[in-house]
């Protein structure tokens, strides 16, 4: 290392001193002072008649507390100019404060004249009325539709009971038409207006079919007549 060198460094080591002492004594809070309690010519009796405590009070220096000092960045002085202006940037970057957001102002009185007007008494009422009305008249539709859901059933099985019965032939004695019902192994021979177990109705009879009715749908069923399977 070389003298030049030496005493570069011990002059920055002087001016780095320097620079910590004239800090220290800017940051140093400035002492109080007490009053005096004795002025010329003033005794002790006299300072204790007029309630003057005659025991000077005991100045203790007060020290501003951390919080309360403002935080100075340190500057290296020995640094380049860019990285000294950089540090400056960021040391005034962490000083501002941030911007509040601005109190959300209340809506204008136009924005509140716009707004709609509450419904009248008369109009809730007539509403009322409407969804009871729009009630009543879905439930009849449901009462409709299962009432024709249960005559299409009733019809249904009127016509699977007449569909058991066979026209086997038929007759005429003294001019009236009399036809040869078969169901299982019974035989009914019946006329126009007759009626077999109690409500199936003989409608009409001729040489082809012969029509019946069921009593409580008035369903009606025409049944052709039975060709024979085999020889007579």
């Amino acid at each position: 290392m070389s003298e030049r060198t030496k005493w570069m460094l011990l002059g920055g080591l002087a001016l780095s001193w320097a620079a910590l002492v004239v800090l220290r004594m800017v940051s140093e809070p400035e002492l109080r002072r007490a009053p005096l309690t004795f002025k010329t010519g003033q005794t002790a009796a006299q300072a204790e008649a007029k309630g003057i405590p005659t025991t000077p009070p005991v100045v203790r220096p007060v020290q501003a507390r951390a919080s309360q000092i403002p935080f100075k960045t340190s500057k290296n002085i020995f640094a380049p100019l860019e990285v000294q202006a950089a540090e400056e940037r960021v040391a005034r970057a962490k000083s501002r404060k941030p911007v509040e957001d601005p109190p959300k102002e209340a809506l204008p009185s136009e924005a509140v004249a716009a707004l709609p007007p509450p419904p009248s008494p008369e109009e809730v009422a007539a509403e009322l009325a409407r969804q009871e009305q729009e009630l009543a008249r879905q439930q009849v539709e449901q009462a409709e539709q299962q009432a024709r859901q249960q005559k299409e059933q009733a019809a249904q099985q009127a016509r699977q009971k007449m569909a058991q019965y066979r026209f086997l032939g038929y007759l005429t004695q003294h001019g009236e038409h009399r036809a040869f019902l078969g169901k299982g192994s019974s035989l009914f021979i019946v006329r126009i207006g007759d009626t077999v177990e109690g409500k199936i109705q003989v409608a009409a009879i001729d040489a082809s079919a012969v029509k019946l009715r069921e009593a409580t749908t008035n369903v009606e069923s025409t049944i052709p007549l039975t060709k024979p399977s085999g020889p007579l």
